[in-house]
């Protein structure tokens, strides 16, 4: 048996060496430190054992990450084919759909945000719990004064914080299948950017709205939405766009600067704290600045206390 991987890629390596200097190194600008550096796909993006929690009986899982090995070795063979601008066939646009959508479940900020998502749903159960407790001892009369300081810290979300173990997070590989599907059938074409050198990061798919009625406040829009547009970088010269119009399939569009621009936007402001890119480049390491702060795709409507989530609970 081979010996099992440790240091795990958050970004793929073969993704990355699109976008690396004949060296076979690129540009990688962490938004938390200020700094950029020049490395190889090798020594960036990567964490110990970030997708394979422990299980009970102590042993490293390691069914996701060795499903995230098989179907990047899928899409590498794919990629050839989408930098020479072919249409894919049936099978191989649904294994880079299921490329893309492990991208997407993969990433540190869908991980942060879906065990955020988890410790809301953990504490509202709680506050369900103690507050029928409550009910039951106020109806026997029997509430004391610790009870009513516990209900008073109970409902503030400004009294206290909660810790969320981020292994929680690995359940946003649940929708992979899903966004498989719904990618596979959405229509792929090119956009060509000359003039402008196209980043990427650590949260490289997402899907942005591309037109229509704007959305009632409150709600956002998924990606079954007609107006979603996923913009993938391909290289530091292409992306891959997905949206749902009708015709335009595998056709190659000029991306104006301007546009080229709007992307990279677009990448460092989805981005959770790396940005990628080939050449180095001030107003990119600006540009990864002015969007320091992550941005939240998931958002239940309810406030709740400041939700950490951190690699390992205290006492864990």
């Amino acid at each position: 048996m081979s010996e099992r991987t440790k240091r795990q890629h958050m970004v793929p390596r073969f993704y990355l060496r699109h976008f690396t200097q004949p060296d076979g190194e690129l540009w990688t600008h962490d938004c938390v430190t200020g700094t950029a550096r020049k490395s190889t796909p090798e020594k960036t993006a990567y964490e110990t054992n970030i997708y394979t929690p422990t299980g009970e009986d102590g042993a490293r899982i390691d069914l996701i990450e060795d499903t995230l090995a098989t179907i990047e070795s899928q899409a590498a063979g794919v990629y050839p084919e989408l930098l020479a601008f072919k249409p894919l066939d049936t099978i191989a646009k649904l294994d880079f759909a299921a490329f893309l959508a492990t991208m997407f479940a993969r990433s540190p900020a869908q991980l942060r945000q879906f065990a955020q998502t988890m410790g809301q749903m953990a504490l509202w159960a709680g506050r369900h719990e103690m507050d029928r407790d409550f009910r039951e001892k106020e109806a026997l009369g029997e509430v004391s004064t610790v009870d009513r300081a516990i209900q008073k810290i109970l409902h503030s979300n400004d009294m206290f914080t909660m810790d969320v173990d981020r292994r929680a997070g690995l359940l946003a590989f649940q929708q992979a299948e899903g966004l498989m599907n719904l990618m596979s059938q959405m229509n792929w074409s090119y956009e060509i950017s000359e003039n402008q050198q196209l980043v990427t990061s650590d949260n490289p798919v997402f899907w942005v709205k591309s037109g229509g009625p704007p959305d009632l406040p409150g709600y956002g829009f998924g990606l079954g939405n007609p107006y979603a547009v996923i913009p993938f970088p391909l290289s530091p010269g292409v992306i891959l766009r997905l949206d749902w119009r009708r015709d335009g399939a595998w056709k190659k569009a000029k991306l104006e600067r301007q546009l080229a621009k709007l992307a990279n936007r677009y990448q460092a402001k989805h981005k959770e704290r790396l940005l990628f890119f080939r050449d180095s480049d001030q107003g990119l390491c600006s540009l990864a600045m002015k969007y320091r702060t992550p941005v939240n795709q998931i958002d239940l409507g309810v406030p709740s206390p400041i939700i950490d989530v951190v690699r390992k609970l205290k006492g864990s």
